[in-house]
């Protein structure tokens, strides 16, 4: 039987962490067929390992914070807020090198058609945002925890 403790933001995240993570570890076949068929210094090889890695990484990152849900300040807005950019941006960087191994094919530093704009703009640069999640995380993790005792021992 499940924990019934178990917050319905924890459980979201959880579920968000591993829906990042399937998209990781199916990037994962891309990423085996390019391994397979081209050369290891080839754009397809590289857009499919980075795919998969950004979802697994991102996902695995999703699934940490989920982990440390009960000791943060949950009620705070800006913990509220960094949670729903902890999930934008690892979805976006999940969802992006996607796009870009299956559709463009190359690097995507300086965008030259519509496509990769939107790749860039839509997905890469909102990528950022689990660092700023991150930095509120840490800082509410540092400071004194919460008044409300949540039955952990420790």
């Amino acid at each position: 039987m499940m924990n019934q403790s178990i917050s319905h933001n924890q459980r979201q995240l959880a579920r968000h962490g591993c829906t990042v993570l399937l998209l990781g570890l199916l990037a994962g076949i891309g990423f085996s067929y390019a391994a397979a068929t081209v050369d290891t210094t080839s754009a397809l090889y590289g857009n499919w390992k980075f795919a998969h890695l950004e979802g697994l990484v991102n996902g695995l990152m999703v699934l940490a914070i989920a982990g440390v849900w009960p000791w943060l300040e949950r009620e705070n807005l800006s913990v509220r807020v960094a949670r729903w950019l902890l999930v934008l941006g690892a979805y976006a960087n999940a969802i992006g090198p996607w796009i870009t191994a299956l559709f463009i094919g190359h690097r995507v530093i300086e965008p030259q058609t519509a496509l990769e704009a939107f790749v860039v703009y839509g997905f890469y640069i909102p990528g950022v945002l689990p660092m700023f999640s991150l930095i509120v995380f840490v800082w509410f993790l540092w400071k004194k925890p919460p008044a409300v005792a949540t039955g952990e021992v420790g």
